[in-house]
């Protein structure tokens, strides 16, 4: 049995059948937001930074939002496998006690962001000459911007019946905010109606930007004065860029888009998880190669499923039980790492990659 699926827009699947995937082929990589389910596919992005592009040198971006944008983050350090296994273990010890968890998730996500984000780290990340990190966050307008968790809830509603009506309607809740670092390869902005920044990285703002990205609303604070960004409250880039799509963000001017991910599909929005009719049409993923696990290596996990957010309930009275099954998850996902490094070093990528 196989344990990786591969899907590719129609240029990306065109470009496999004649020539292969190589490193030298990616101008971006992009990571979805996600919490835990990251897990399931550390050894897959591990396998892609530490062995598989090192057969390559050119300039490449990173684009990411939430549990996306740390791990991009734990990539564009001089030992990528390093940070990411500080990130995985970290992320994996997160404990909660008694009622007041939002106060709980704020220091944990902080002690996560320690463990991989120091001064060496942030400088490593803005001096990359080979990755040019990107990451984004929602500059939040009207009610988004509230502190009060009660009045955060009901601008959710809000912005919940707006997206049903589509997601232009997200202008009058969201602005997008990209940080990044380096001279990008491609062109990154809005490409779709959404209004968008643009902030360059510097030392005294990385750090806050990354936690922004992943500051769920209601749940953590939104994080404001961040150094070069236009005043206001920021939170989770998922938001409006859950998977991030890449043509809405990026105009890639050449080669091919790395997607690495959990599912064989995107969700555009966090608020389209609740409209499934949504599907993200194969047309605006033209130069995306998508790779993540197989149905077969899912049910292979604890539980026969994707590790998630909501096993913090799940096993709120036995802990060790949701390290134990999130630690499997992270080991077994390794053997997605290898199987992607074979096929792509072999040639058989071309016989079992499929279209989006």
């Amino acid at each position: 049995m196989t344990m990786l699926k591969i899907l590719a827009g129609t240029s990306a699947y065109q470009h496999i059948q004649k020539n292969g995937l190589s490193p030298h082929d990616i101008s971006a990589i992009f990571g979805a937001s996600g919490a835990a389910k990251w897990l399931t596919i550390y050894g897959l992005d591990k396998a892609i930074f530490s062995h598989w592009l090192t057969a390559s040198d050119q300039s490449i971006d990173l684009f990411g939002t939430s549990v996306g944008a740390f791990k991009l983050a734990a990539a564009a350090q001089s030992n990528p496998a390093y940070a990411m296994t500080k990130l995985a273990k970290a992320y994996i010890n997160q404990r909660y006690e008694g009622k007041n968890i939002a106060n709980q998730v704020a220091v944990e996500t902080n002690k996560i962001l320690d463990t991989f984000l120091d001064e060496q780290s942030v400088a490593e990340i803005l001096t990359n000459s080979r990755f040019n990190f990107h990451c984004a966050s929602v500059r939040c307008l009207g009610l988004m911007a509230n502190t009060n968790s009660s009045i955060q809830k009901i601008a959710m509603v809000k912005a919940f019946l707006l997206s049903l009506l589509g997601r232009d309607f997200h202008r009058n809740t969201f602005e997008r905010t990209i940080f990044y670092s380096g001279s990008p390869v491609n062109h990154f902005h809005g490409y779709d109606q959404i209004n968008t920044h643009r902030i360059a990285f510097t030392t005294d703002n990385l750090r806050r930007a990354i936690l922004s990205s992943g500051s769920i609303p209601v749940i953590m604070p939104g994080i404001s004065n961040i150094e070069g960004a236009p005043d206001g409250v920021y939170r989770d880039g998922g938001l409006l860029d859950y998977h991030a799509i890449p043509s809405n963000v990026c105009d890639i001017s050449k080669g091919l888009v790395l997607y690495p991910h959990f599912y064989t599909y995107l969700i555009e929005g966090w608020f389209d998880k609740f409209s499934p009719w949504r599907k993200v049409d194969s047309t605006r993923l033209d130069n995306t190669v998508l790779v993540g696990p197989s149905e077969h290596f899912v049910r292979a996990l604890p539980g026969g499923r994707i590790p998630d957010r909501q096993d913090f309930s799940r096993f709120k009275s036995n802990d060790q039980e949701r390290i134990r099954r999130w630690t499997i998850a992270k080991e077994k996902s390794v053997e997605l790492g290898d199987e992607f490094i074979q096929l792509a070093q072999s040639g058989d990528i071309a016989a079992r990659v499929e279209r989006l």
